[in-house]
């Protein structure tokens, strides 16, 4: 039996839409519930493990008073790019009052998964990793704070970039990351 694959932004648009949506414009509001009809989505979507399906944009790990922030490097850059997105900038704007507190170096280290030359993706993680800790400096303007860049390139990966042998898009996908590691003041 073929089942239909479900896209989990195509999910969250069609939850989102008001109820209204597929109401009849010639009914007057006061019976608008009579005019909504169903579509009939309850055999057409099945379990869904969004845990697999969808890869978190930023994860924060605390071990004490260090804290580590994991930005999925997705999210930041365009693909193959070192130059930040204006989305973000504004994450990194974001996360930058929390930093204020910080105390000794924050630590930015930038990773790539491990299609391509590894040179190549050494150098790649390392100059994303000195754009996050450029637009930091930039949005903590004024504080005390050591800011130090490092790229690892393939080298540190939280998650295999294969299974079975074979590669792993959602394993890669992880590991191309920038972390912001600091210790809470």
């Amino acid at each position: 039996m073929r089942r239909p694959i479900v896209i989990a932004g195509v999910l969250a648009l069609v939850l989102a839409v008001p109820a209204v949506a597929g109401a009849d414009p010639s009914v007057p509001d006061a019976n608008l519930s009579e005019s909504v009809r169903s579509i009939g989505a309850d055999g057409a979507v099945y379990g869904i493990d969004l845990s697999e399906a969808v890869l978190p944009l930023e994860e924060e790990e605390a071990d004490g008073r260090q804290v580590t922030v994991r930005i999925s490097a997705d999210v930041l850059f365009d693909f193959n790019k070192a130059t930040l997105t204006e989305a973000a900038r504004r994450r990194i704007a974001s996360l930058a009052p929390r930093l204020r507190a910080a105390t000794g170096t924050v630590r930015v280290s930038g990773h790539s998964d491990s299609i391509g030359d590894p040179g190549y993706n050494l150098r790649l993680s390392e100059q994303r990793a000195e754009a996050v800790k450029a637009e930091l400096q930039k949005a903590l303007a004024g504080a005390d704070l050591q800011i130090e860049a490092t790229g690892h390139g393939e080298t540190k990966p939280v998650t295999p970039n294969e299974k079975g042998g074979k590669d792993d898009p959602a394993g890669r996908a992880k590991n191309r990351r920038v972390e912001i590691t600091y210790e809470k003041g």
